[in-house]
């Protein structure tokens, strides 16, 4: 094997170090894709030529060759996009770009690759490669790819960019004008001379790699590919939050500044969560949940809050409320690739949430003072409606609430022509009790007499007292028969209740005298003055009273009103 064929070989390897390096070295982006691709296609020159001349099987050998030559018609194709990146411009790459490019190298390749009669190469004499007239169609399609790469190029400029960028165009462009030159050389000497020339091998594979070696050094000067994780590392140390990076093995990859005020590792070391929070004494009730969060087959998002004293910063060797989030990074497929993890100080956010609850608590105390307050008051305003509305002696209505409710009540029942009597009685000889026995009795009389009768009632009557011995009873609903039968009623049930006269076993038996007013088929006319009809009622039953005491006391005298 001839000496020269290892150049091939080793230009292959030193541009596949390249691409690894390029590849170990930068986060992968959307520009990176583009370079890449675009090495790689490069790196398939050397690699194809130092196949071909490892086999000896013409077709073989054949196969190599235009393998190289479609792998540098692609190579053309991927230094436009790769510039379109370069530059900042790939939102230009509309169809119509991608057509004009995409085209003529699919025609190019395929007329490499097929070489139909041979017209793109074939063997001349001595086992060497003659090339065809297709092998312009080729050469065509190289000059459109680099017109288009400089058009970008120019039109970004005139447009203006960024100096920085404006720096990895220049460099960039000059590494393509190097391989360009070593092209057109091999071009030059070796397919339109090559009679008069002798043959130079490797002029091509050797412009790919000074080109690359020119690509990788630009990369490294203007850190073409570092402005992303630039970006990520000033974000991450701008933070207040400390930040760490693990693995899944729980290596630390990457830490910003402000953790070291919470916690003192570097990238490399290795964190144990499980001994990191046996070391704070935390109670276990509050560990064990986090862990099985953060241990998961499947990872959760897990929060966990300490109490950690600060080693930096303003409030360095206080004591601070720190809220510890750990985070898993999951692939598609919910394999754990690492973790991040954060410190954040929440100090002041417990304080504020502290005050809150003992304010909510001062409210909460402050409500239950004030229901308390409106629960007295609300007993209280029961207690002046009853003695606003009762009598103090006998517990029963008295004459002012009687005739307030009677004023709502005549005017309904007259309207919906609705029956009710009204009993006017008083206490027989109730003057003589209270100057034999004292008034201290008479009032005994007067209470034990309104308890037998409210006895005797329907919860819908209403018992009031009128004035001194005499009381009114209001029976809504009620037909005369009913109101007679009810009044016969109380007369014997009053007569029956014996009253004690103070600690001695003497009783007195007491008895009532009761007029009654019955109205039922009444006139629905609207009442104009109620309490004018009020005192009218009232007068008719207190006639019928009188004519009850005239009659001897004890009795019923009742009248109808239709």
């Amino acid at each position: 094997m001839e000496s020269w064929v290892w150049i091939d070989f080793s230009l292959s390897v030193f541009m596949l170090s390249l691409f690894g390096y390029v590849f170990l070295r930068n986060p992968i982006t959307r520009l990176h894709k583009a370079y890449l691709s675009f090495h790689f296609l490069m790196l398939m020159w050397p690699v194809s030529h130092f196949l071909m001349h490892m086999t000896e099987p013409p077709a073989v050998q054949l196969f190599f060759f235009s393998l190289s030559f479609a792998a540098l018609s692609l190579q053309g194709l991927g230094w436009a996009v790769f510039i379109y990146f370069l530059t900042g411009r790939s939102y230009l790459l509309t169809r119509r770009i991608w057509i004009l490019l995409a085209a003529p190298t699919a025609l190019s390749v395929l007329l490499i690759i097929s070489n139909p009669s041979h017209r793109f190469v074939g063997f001349g004499t001595e086992a060497d490669f003659d090339f065809g007239p297709f092998f312009l169609i080729f050469l065509t399609q190289l000059f459109l790819c680099f017109l288009v790469s400089i058009n970008c190029i120019i039109r970004s400029r005139l447009e203006g960019m960024p100096v920085r960028r404006r720096g990895q165009v220049s460099m960039a462009l000059k590494g393509q004008l190097m391989f360009l030159l070593f092209v057109g050389a091999d071009i030059l000497l070796n397919v339109l001379f090559d009679d008069r020339f002798p043959d130079i091998a490797g002029l091509t594979s050797f412009g790919m790699a000074v080109a690359a070696l020119y690509f990788c050094i630009s990369i490294q000067r203007y850190r073409v590919f570092d402005i992303v994780r630039i970006a990520q590392r000033d974000i991450a140390n701008s933070m207040t939050s400390g930040l760490m990076v693990l693995d899944a093995d729980g290596t630390v990859l990457e830490v910003n500044h402000a953790l070291q005020s919470y916690l003192s590792v570097r990238s490399g070391d290795r964190f144990d969560m499980r001994a990191y929070l046996r070391s704070r004494q935390l109670p276990a009730h509050t560990v064990e949940p986090f862990l099985r969060r953060y241990s998961d087959i499947v990872p959760h998002r897990a929060v966990q809050e300490l109490a950690l004293e600060l080693d930096e910063g303003p409030f360095s060797g206080s004591l601070r409320h720190v809220q510890m989030e750990a985070s898993p990074i999951l692939t598609p497929e919910k394999e754990l690739l690492g973790r991040v993890i954060t410190f954040q100080d929440v100090t002041e956010i417990r304080h504020l949430v502290e005050e809150k609850h003992r304010q909510n608590e001062i409210l909460q105390l402050r409500n239950r003072e004030l229901v308390q307050i409106r629960d007295e008051l609300f007993k209280a305003n029961l207690k002046l409606e009853e003695l606003a509305t009762t009598d103090s002696l006998t517990g029963c209505y008295n004459r002012r609430f009687l005739m307030q409710r009677l004023e709502h009540e005549v005017v309904s029942n007259m309207r919906y022509r609705i029956p009710y009597a009204i009993i006017v009685f008083d206490i027989d000889h109730f003057k003589g009790i209270n100057d034999r026995y004292g008034h201290l009795v008479g009032d005994e009389v007067l209470l034990a007499t309104a308890v037998a009768v409210k006895d005797m009632l329907r919860r819908s009557d209403v018992l009031a007292r009128y004035g001194g011995e005499e009381f009114t009873v209001y029976l809504p609903h009620t037909t005369r028969a009913q109101a007679e039968r009810l009044a016969e009623r109380l007369k014997l049930g009053v007569e029956s209740n014996r009253v004690r006269i103070g600690d001695s076993e003497m009783t007195l038996s007491i008895t009532i005298s009761l007029g009654l007013l019955s109205i039922e088929n009444q006139s629905p006319l609207t009442v104009m003055e109620p309490k004018s009809y009020l005192r009218d009622l009232f007068q008719e039953a207190d006639n019928a009273l009188y004519e009850a005491k005239n009659n001897g006391r004890n009795c019923v005298v009742g009248r109808m009103r239709a």
